[in-house]
Order: structure tokens, then sequence, then C-alpha cells
């Protein structure tokens, strides 16, 4: 697990249980933490799991 991945994993978790899992940013931090690709449209699509990559 990279530390990206770790990172979204605690802001998913930290989500859940403040209950706020309707949001965008919540289904991006649970897509991400589970190792599937990032939903968020980026304008650099060879970015697998991060815009962060530029």
């Amino acid at each position: 697990m990279t530390t990206e991945i770790r990172n979204w994993a605690v802001v998913a978790a930290a989500m859940e249980a403040q209950g706020a899992t309707h949001s965008f940013m919540y289904k991006r931090a649970k897509a991400i933490a589970e190792g599937q690709p990032d939903p968020m449209p980026t304008s650099f699509p060879a970015a697998p799991l991060s815009i962060s990559a530029a």
C-alpha cells in the first residue's frame, strides 16, 4: 500500500466515522483506498491513481 492510498484510506475512515458518506470526496477517497482508479476527471489521463503526477 502506497502512502497516498493509505492517506485516502484515513480520509475515508474519518468521513465514515462522521457519517459523511454522501459526498463526492468520500466516494473518491473510498475508491482510491480500495485500489480502484481515481473517479475524479483529470486533464492527465495517464495518472492511474492520482492527479498529483503532472
